[in-house]
């Protein structure tokens, strides 16, 4: 049975088998790396369970073994599964935390309230956290930045995020008065 990726959390996802053995290699997207194994197992979008142990790490990666993969060929099947946990396992936030999972799906206004889109990512390329929405009425999406001063407001129970992005859109000016983008 194929789990329900609304109701669900990615925990990490496996880039790589590691060895001859079965094991892989693992990104971890929880804020701690002994969160991958803390709530038991993990679903693979297929509905297959995997209860991991972590063996160790190499260069930022978790490696992986489970009991259900037992050989290279088999780790490497695997290889850019998504491991899910269901969202009701995880603990409750502390006040003014959220899970980047329930962000999902909101809605982003500008400060003036113009409906901007809807989230659907969100990204870390180095930089500071960028939001991705969907805009609204267009197959288009676009990314905003998602850290103060632009981000204004989160407000869970609207569902809704206030973004004041006008200085992240109008272009730079150098002393020369050239536009720069």
């Amino acid at each position: 049975m194929q789990p329900d990726t609304q109701k669900m959390v990615i925990m990490g996802i496996i880039t790589a088998p590691h060895g001859v053995r079965g094991q892989m290699k693992v990104k971890i997207f929880c804020e701690r790396v002994q969160d991958l194994i803390a709530y038991g197992s993990l679903s693979l979008e297929d509905g297959t369970a995997l209860t991991l142990q972590i063996k160790g790490f190499n260069k930022g990666l978790a490696i992986c073994s489970a009991a259900s993969v037992s050989d290279r060929n088999a780790a490497e099947a695997l290889k850019g599964s998504a491991l899910y946990l269901e969202r009701d396992k995880l603990p409750e936030c502390d006040d003014g935390e959220i899970y980047q999972a329930d962000l999902l799906g909101m809605q982003v206004c500008s400060s003036d309230g113009t409906l901007l889109g809807e989230v659907i990512g969100l990204h870390d390329f180095g930089a500071g956290e960028i939001v991705e929405i969907q805009l609204p009425e267009h197959n288009k999406t676009e990314m905003l930045p998602y850290y103060p001063p632009f981000l204004k407001q989160v407000n869970i129970k609207a569902r809704q995020i206030i973004l004041d992005v006008q200085d992240a859109q109008e272009p730079e000016k150098d002393h020369e008065g050239e536009t720069h983008k």
